[in-house]
């Protein structure tokens, strides 16, 4: 796995809507068994999606011929990433800010008020985790570097679990000590809303010039 895929993993760890939805679920009575379920969902939807990229670039054998192909995509995902941040930077898209990410008491907090259900939690796992520019990045190194299947299914498990670090984190701390973990949770929240948007464009800057300087090398 190349540390480009890492740092995007990272990065998608402080996703502001998958930790807004984690918080409320732990102010639920049944937070053990919706965070398994919110887990379980999200992980099924996001490792089932980058399994299937994985498996049908394989079979058109993308990554078969030569060091070129992977020069051209690295080049073009370092293109992307440099482009996101500067459309991030400039305002001309919405991008990661940090009064944008929900509140507990905002979207989150109004599924409260409808008391979390199972099916709830369910949907929420894979709607706070759609695949976005960094996975889609992610799986594009992946996919022109691995030599073979096993190892592209290999490192979108480990991307995924980079991913879902925090949640599963949660679940973990909320076995032994429920009001502790949404306490952490809820730092870690407002936290991220403060520094979101600085971090991806830190990442997406740092990545895609590492992607960019890479594949251009190699053309």
């Amino acid at each position: 796995m190349t540390i480009e895929i890492i740092f995007l993993a990272l990065a998608s760890t402080i996703r502001p809507t998958s930790l807004a939805a984690v918080y409320a679920i732990l102010s639920s009575d049944r937070s053990r068994r919706l965070l398994i379920v919110y887990n379980f969902s999200g992980l099924a939807f996001t490792v089932a999606f980058g399994l299937l990229i994985v498996w049908a670039f394989n079979g058109v054998n993308v990554s078969s011929g030569s060091d070129q192909t992977e020069a051209i995509a690295e080049t073009g995902g370092g293109i992307v990433l440099l482009a996101f941040a500067v459309a991030t930077l400039t305002g001309l898209v919405g991008g990661p800010h940090s009064e944008d990410a929900p509140k507990p008491a905002g979207r989150w907090g109004r599924l409260l008020e409808q008391k979390l259900t199972v099916k709830t939690a369910a949907i929420a796992g894979p709607l706070t985790h759609i695949p976005g520019l960094f996975y889609l990045v992610a799986l594009n190194v992946i996919v022109t570097h691995q030599a073979g299947v096993l190892v592209g299914l290999v490192e979108v498990l480990i991307y995924n679990a980079i991913w879902f670090v925090l949640p599963i984190a949660a679940l973990a701390l909320c076995m032994v000590a429920p009001e502790v973990a949404r306490d952490r949770v809820g730092l870690i929240n407002g936290w991220a809303r403060r520094n979101t948007r600085g971090i991806v464009l830190l990442v997406s800057i740092v990545t895609g010039a590492l992607l960019l300087l890479r594949g251009l090398s190699a053309i």
